[in-house]
């Protein structure tokens, strides 16, 4: 195992990995905190619109990125190369898989810190501006570090997405020999036989980058209190930026034009054409999603797949997160340190043992949808963890205690008072696990079977025969999904606020 390649794909990982997690954390903190705390225009539909790539498949997300800055053949540089000219963007490279991966998990990192700002006691900043401190200063001093929690599991889980990601590095990386942990994995599993003992040596270096991000992440927050909701009522106060709020919601706006609109864009112009770039337009790949069997069936697996193991994975991770955070329960701590475990094993390694274990098991699970639910509720109830404990951290013991001296009892205080209060995270983790269970790939691949296959198989299965556009309209299909999801998350969302008034 001590062979240069190994060494060179670890080394990969870890550069490209801590770029992203970087890249992602910033993205991800300034959208969260814009968004959220202040008056800038239209700020649910950017928020909706910031969402979006995580419902794009990551190596669809990859693909759109490679018609937009391949060399030769890219979008963004054909005129170049028309004029004879050095082409000005090259996706095949450190930087282009840096840039691909951080804005595609850039979400998650907003969606964990969004929830916990909400959850903030605007008192804290209001005293530092009557103390004199500017705004900005108010964020940097005050606020960034009362959500230090928030920030840190959200970059710990894009560290920890990129490191278990495959879509993106197969992709981008293959081109160049730019090769990185899981690429080495899948390169292993082709082989005849499969390499498992050089698979599971390379899922040991992925468990270790892992552990030491967990580690850091544990030492960084120990002896610190980050409780900010207590029992004194309060409102989210926004903040008014004034004209400023022009130019704010218009550098967000070219963002997402440049990292949502545009792949999107393309994506659907690719689903329109005869053959990517052809320059002949037809409805032959749309139609081909409602008159395929393949697609028909695939789209019933997805959602039946999705909605279980996502609401499963949110009930779990409330379940482990109430009793780490809220009860003196033996063992509660070593509770989440094994439901926290599975972060540290890539997917296509996780897949495996889960298919080996049920295998040897009596029960039929093998071969039908349940496998997959199963694997994939072990692999992320983690994340759902991630997202609810930061923010039960922020609340407060005696918001529970007196309700249960006012006579509630264990589950009357849960619905009225915690669940409530919980509520921004509660969503946002389901609307996470949806989102990665609707375009997961690497965990699926190794368990599914021909009754079994879903969108993301079939988009795979398409991207290998070279049907482009397919692949492409197959995307736009998951889009739509995407959209439908956020619709029923905003609609839901209004509701409780128009309650709450």
């Amino acid at each position: 195992m001590g062979q240069s390649g190994y060494w060179l794909a670890a080394w990969n990982t870890v550069v490209i990995s801590i770029g992203s997690m970087v890249l992602a954390a910033v993205i991800g903190v300034v959208l969260a905190w814009c968004l959220v705390r202040t008056n800038v225009p239209f700020a649910r539909t950017l928020e909706q619109l910031a969402t979006m790539p995580i419902f794009i498949p990551p190596f669809v997300g990859a693909f759109a990125w490679v018609l937009i800055g391949a060399p030769r053949i890219g979008l963004f540089n054909l005129p170049a190369s028309g004029l004879g000219l050095a082409e000005p963007l090259d996706i095949y490279t450190y930087t282009g898989i840096i840039w691909t991966t951080g804005i595609y998990i850039a979400p998650y990192v907003m969606m964990i810190v969004a929830a916990a700002l909400r959850n903030m006691d605007p008192s804290l900043e209001e005293a530092a501006q009557v103390s004199g401190l500017s705004r900005t200063r108010t964020m940097l001093q005050i606020t960034l570090p009362v959500v230090a929690p928030s920030i840190l599991s959200g970059a710990v889980l894009a560290f920890v997405i990129s490191i278990g990601l495959f879509g993106t590095p197969v992709l981008l990386g293959m081109t160049k020999e730019i090769y990185l942990l899981t690429s080495r994995i899948y390169l292993e599993l082709q082989q005849f036989p499969p390499s498992f003992g050089i698979v599971a040596v390379l899922a040991i270096y992925l468990m270790i980058l892992s552990v030491i991000a967990n580690l850091l992440q544990s030492l960084a927050l120990r002896g610190r209190s980050f409780v900010t909701v207590t029992g004194k009522g309060f409102r989210p106060r926004i903040i008014h930026l004034a004209a400023g709020r022009y130019v704010v919601a218009g550098i967000i706006w070219l963002y997402l034009l440049l990292t949502v609109i545009g792949p999107i864009i393309i994506i659907i112009a690719a689903a329109l054409s005869t053959y990517t770039w052809s320059g002949k337009w037809t409805w032959a790949n749309i139609t081909f999603l409602w008159q395929s069997d393949d697609v028909s069936a695939t789209l019933v697996n997805s959602l039946l797949i999705t909605l279980i193991a996502a609401t499963a994975a949110t009930v779990l991770g409330l379940a482990v997160s109430w009793i780490s955070t809220r009860t003196r329960m033996r063992g509660r701590h070593l509770l989440e340190h094994v439901v926290l475990l599975p972060m540290s094993v890539p997917s296509l390694a996780f897949a495996l043992g889960v298919s080996f274990f049920w295998l040897w098991m009596p029960w039929t699970v093998y071969g039908t949808i349940w496998i997959i639910i199963f694997g994939l509720i072990g692999r992320y109830v983690s994340y759902s963890v991630r997202t609810i404990t930061s923010s039960l951290v922020q609340i407060h013991p005696e918001l529970e205690e007196s309700a249960r001296i006012s006579g509630f009892g264990w589950g009357s205080t849960m619905l009225r008072v915690t669940l409530p209060l919980v509520f921004p995270a509660i969503v946002s983790s389901w609307v996470m696990v949806y989102s990665i269970f609707i375009s997961e790939l690497s965990m699926v691949l190794p368990l599914y079977t021909a009754s079994t296959r879903t969108l993301s198989i079939l988009s795979f299965d398409t991207w290998a025969v070279g049907e482009f556009s397919q692949v492409a309209a197959l995307s736009f299909l998951q889009l739509v999904l995407g959209a439908g999801v956020m619709w029923v998350v905003t609609l839901m969302t209004k509701q409780r606020q128009a309650a709450a008034i």
